[in-house]
């Protein structure tokens, strides 16, 4: 099978990943009295989109509840929480799901963790407070507010793979409003068309974000700067920048997961990069600690 057919259904695999999401509702957005099933709302959503692409859809759930007008709310804030921890709705929901299921120390991978103890969704808590965590990019009402965010992102992939962003500016409206529709409509032969034209074959830098995890969940997110000139390295090779020059860790004890999948640490960067990169253009990795059968059943 040619390779461009065989890069094309990997892709395609990876843009239809999905995830079922349980969202618990805080009771202060509720009504006294309000039945209970109504506190929590279940959906399926691709790994590749925004927890805060599904907010008309949880207000919509629950309008006939709500103890207030979620639109015109200008004293108090919003946002997803996960065992107590905030999300950054900013990041891809497949990105959250992988780290968050990490540090729970149930991730299903090689290392020897049984199949029965993985975690097969993801639970969420949509709270409200008047101090917004530092972490958190506060929910706006509007509704383009995901798409801005977005757009952001692949200014900065494009400057980081072409030392320019003019490849994504000079993008038409037209094409600048197909490329987010083919999100929103999981258009993937939409996508893969605007998002080549920004994309060059042979890229100065590969845009990489990386999460890490310690035994208690503590997540560190880093952003190195790999060059891609005149070579294609691995993971292996460029295991110094994955994991920080400050940080003396045993490689051999960490997963690499990406797209929820568990990836050898001798592939090849750019080819990882074009299989495996998020619909911001970006792609994710997350260090996930191999954890011992002992330690991970009773």
């Amino acid at each position: 099978m040619p390779y461009d057919v065989i890069m094309n259904e990997i892709r395609q695999l990876v843009w239809n990943g999905e995830l079922n999401v349980l969202i618990s509702i805080d009771p202060s957005f509720l009504m006294k009295g309000s039945p209970k099933e109504m506190a929590v709302v279940r959906i399926r959503v691709p790994r590749e989109t925004y927890l805060i692409n599904y907010m008309p859809l949880i207000w919509n759930r629950i309008q006939d509840f709500l103890s207030f007008d979620p639109l015109n709310e200008k004293e108090k804030y919003f946002w997803f929480e996960h065992n107590g921890r905030p999300i950054r709705w900013n990041y891809p929901v497949g990105v959250l799901f992988d780290g968050l299921v990490a540090s729970s120390a149930t991730f299903f991978t090689s290392s020897g963790i049984h199949p029965e103890n993985a975690i097969t969704f993801f639970k969420v808590h949509l709270v409200m407070g008047e101090v917004l965590p530092s972490t958190v990019i506060p929910i706006l009402s509007s509704s383009n507010q995901a798409e801005k965010f977005w757009f952001h992102q692949w200014k900065q992939v494009c400057f980081i793979l072409n030392g320019s962003s003019k490849g994504i500016m000079s993008l038409s409206v037209n094409e600048s409003r197909k490329f987010w529709r083919s999100v929103i409509t999981r258009n993937f032969q939409d996508f893969i068309e605007i998002s080549n034209k920004i994309s060059p074959s042979r890229p100065r830098h590969v845009p990489i974000i990386i999460q890490t995890h310690k035994d208690l969940g503590t997540g560190v997110i880093s952003q190195p700067t790999i060059s891609m000139t005149g070579v294609n390295p691995t993971l292996r090779d460029i295991e110094q920048e994955v994991f920080g020059a400050k940080e003396l860790i045993d490689a051999e004890s960490y997963a690499i997961v990406s797209q929820g999948i568990e990836i050898p640490w001798d592939i090849a960067l750019f080819d990882l990069y074009l299989k495996f990169r998020s619909f911001d253009g970006f792609l994710y990795i997350t260090l996930v600690p191999k954890i011992s059968v002992t330690r991970a059943l009773p």
